[in-house]
């Protein structure tokens, strides 16, 4: 069977590449080799970006990346990103008391960044091309080490010609790129030229201190470290028969010496056989199937593999099910996931693809009762909340799915989904003001704020039985105001120093 061509993006993988080099990549060595040593956090680092500024800079790229389209922004693929990145943020001191967030970009390419502020970004060409979780872990424990060594901080210390409003031209052409692509990348390209290509990728030192600290997480974190090795291997290898390396390669250099290091300090921890989860294989399945979409072929070859009983592995079978879902065949979808949950009992994620599909079957009733036992076990799963959610505004009931939701809304405030899904609850059930309030916050996360300060005026206007909701709205807009104020002082700096 041929293999269907995987999608690409070369206009956002450029911008991105660009972008994510132009923020945290740093220019080739300039002088002396960095110490063995590691730097105590805050040392040369701290004097010409703060660690405010670091986050100021990393939350306006990201607000500009999730009004992407090709951010994923399915809960299941995003959930399972976010857990497997804070159980290494978990295993890392330093990394302790900084807000992390892990998301993925829909690219077939392999890729992984990080950005200030701690936003780390991976393709997901890059899970389903890892062989592994522990392969997964290390990129990700990799990229979480440079935010905490603040390499952009300490690259700057370094040099004086790259400024804060040279990196917010970035921004400015990051956000020109979301409405026009081709003026985004002009944009970048006076960027690049203004900063004399200052700051172009990682230095060999930096990936070093990176690969010490991920190779010290992923032990902490219970993954087998030679993976780090692995998967240094299997980018070797996918660069040796074309002309062009895989895209993590052109700003994170990769070297023999590299690849022996990772493999030598490996043997200083212990070596632990770590299974990869079932979620692993449902999200890189999960994966798949959108880029399969459209293969008939691939969907009859894993239909004769079932007929056959030759379909065994639960990546194989959970592809063959999201396929079957995609195509309208939701019964015989429904079959093959109730044989995977009775095989795996209790896991969530293949619950909730259960739920989707009995609410494309028209027969959610079926797994509510699931749905609301396993929450009674983990009341706190963001995928068994929306899930069940769903099926109360799919029954009419939108005021027990507001209830649910309210909840845990604290710990999903970053989380659009989960607040575009209340906000539709609160519309659904009459209640204005609160449907006002969260819509504002949806919409500061995605980074439109006129409208965001709309609703909050809407919501702070409004007649509410929340005691304490004025109090919360008036902070809210406050935050709107300031940082519409903030990028009106940018722009005209902007404007000054190139004027």
């Amino acid at each position: 069977m041929k293999k269907p061509e995987k999608a690409r993006h070369p206009k956002l993988t450029s911008l991105l590449a660009f972008t994510l080099s132009m923020v945290i990549g740093l220019s080739p060595v300039l002088a002396t080799a960095a110490s063995k040593d590691l730097p105590k956090l805050g040392e040369a680092a701290g004097a010409t970006l703060s660690v405010a500024e670091e986050q100021m800079i990393g939350d306006r790229i990201m607000t500009q990346i999730r009004r992407s389209q090709y951010l994923m922004k399915d809960p299941l693929v995003t959930d399972y990103i976010q857990q497997l990145g804070h159980k290494l943020v978990a295993a890392n001191p330093d990394a302790l008391g900084r807000r992390f967030q892990f998301f993925i970009i829909q690219e077939s390419s392999i890729n992984a960044f990080a950005l200030p502020g701690g936003y780390i970004g991976i393709h997901s060409g890059l899970i389903t091309e890892s062989q592994s979780e522990s392969e997964l872990a290390s990129v990700l424990g990799h990229e979480v080490a440079h935010v905490t060594q603040r390499h952009l901080a300490r690259r700057l210390e370094q040099q004086d010609k790259i400024s804060i409003p040279t990196i917010l031209g970035v921004i400015a052409s990051v956000i020109a790129a979301t409405q026009d692509p081709e003026a985004g990348i002009a944009g970048m390209s006076a960027t690049q030229a203004a900063a004399q290509q200052s700051i172009i990728s990682h230095t060999r030192d930096n990936e070093e201190e990176a690969d010490r600290i991920g190779i010290t997480m992923l032990s902490s974190a219970g993954f087998d470290v030679r993976a780090a090795a692995d998967f240094f291997e299997t980018l070797q290898q996918a660069s040796r028969y074309t002309q062009k390396p895989p895209e993590i390669l052109l700003t994170h250099p990769l070297s023999r010496n590299r690849i022996a290091a990772a493999r030598e300090r490996s043997q200083m921890y212990p070596q632990i056989e770590y299974q990869s989860s079932v979620d692993y294989y449902l999200v890189k399945a999960r994966i798949k199937s959108t880029e399969l979409i459209n293969s008939e072929d691939s969907l009859r070859l894993l239909e004769k593999k079932y007929s056959n009983r030759q379909l065994t592995s639960i990546e194989d079978r959970y592809l063959y099910a999201e396929l079957l879902k995609s195509k309208g065949k939701t019964q015989k979808a429904l079959t093959v996931l109730t044989d995977l949950y009775k095989e795996h009992p209790d896991n969530h994620l293949l619950l909730f693809t259960l739920a989707e599909t009995h609410r494309l079957n028209k027969t959610s009733s079926v797994i509510l009762p699931e749905l609301t036992k396993q929450l009674a076990k983990t009341p706190g799963s963001t995928k068994l909340i929306l899930a069940t959610a769903q099926i109360y505004l799919d029954n009419k009931q939108p005021e027990e799915a507001e209830k649910l939701l309210l909840r845990y809304v604290d710990v999903n405030q970053h989380n659009p989904n989960y607040l575009y899904t209340l906000a539709e609850a609160q519309a659904q059930a009459g209640h204005t003001p609160e449907m006002h309030e969260t819509t504002g916050q949806y919409l500061l996360l995605l980074g439109d704020l006129r409208t965001a300060k709309k609703h909050f005026e809407l919501a702070l206007n409004s007649t509410s039985k929340d005691p304490y909701a004025q109090t919360r709205i008036q902070a809210r807009l406050e935050e709107v105001n300031k940082k519409i104020r903030e990028i009106l002082t940018e722009n005209a700096r902007s404007r000054f120093a190139t004027g």
